[in-house]
């Protein structure tokens, strides 16, 4: 019985996403810029300067951006991440930063690339405490796939992530992580 209502369940979810996303404008939708304020949440992988392993490298990002003209958007961005090397290393980074976006409205998908300029906080527990901040550079290409009805996106990014750290521990020899990340667009209002 509970496997039947589950289906169900799900089958009334795709036609609801069905009708909601056939409610806007397939040209719209596609062709045109959307100058709304957006929010957009990403998961993914780090890949640490020195060490390429990713089983301990996580990494949460959070944006708020608006496309000002046909081509250029602007984002404010909230970064962690933490990883500890299989020896509960314990290191972990807080940042904030701007992203400047240049999006070819490609009818299909949204490519993009990212220029962003921000600050980094290091925060290390092993061996020793070692707590710095640093500025960062992001460079990232990316790109977006409409999802569903009113706009909304998954967002696939690649970023190399330049700070100047440059102490001896590990992650931090103050050239640039690669930064994999997979999320979601959703558009603020009407």
């Amino acid at each position: 019985m509970n496997s039947k209502l589950l289906t169900l369940s799900g089958i009334g979810c795709l036609l609801s996403l069905s009708a909601w996303s056939q409610e806007e404008d397939p040209a719209l939708m596609f062709n045109e810029v959307d100058y709304r304020l957006y929010w957009n949440a990403n998961l993914g992988v780090v890949v640490p300067d020195d060490d390429i392993r990713l089983n301990e490298a996580q990494v949460i990002d959070l944006r708020v951006g608006k496309h000002f003209t046909e081509n250029w958007a602007l984002e404010f961005e909230v970064m962690r991440d933490e990883y500890d090397f299989d020896i509960d290393y314990d290191l972990k980074h807080y940042a904030t930063g701007v992203n400047f976006m240049y999006t070819n409205h490609d009818p299909l998908w949204k490519p993009y690339f990212l220029v962003g300029l921000g600050a980094i906080y290091s925060d290390s527990r092993f061996p020793d405490s070692v707590q710095s901040t640093d500025m960062i550079v992001n460079l990232a290409v990316g790109g977006s796939w409409y999802f569903a009805g009113n706009g909304v996106r998954i967002r696939a990014e690649a970023r190399s992530r330049l700070d100047t750290n440059n102490s001896d521990l590990p992650g931090q020899d103050g050239f640039g992580d690669g930064q994999f990340t997979i999320g979601i667009i959703v558009p603020i209002g009407d």
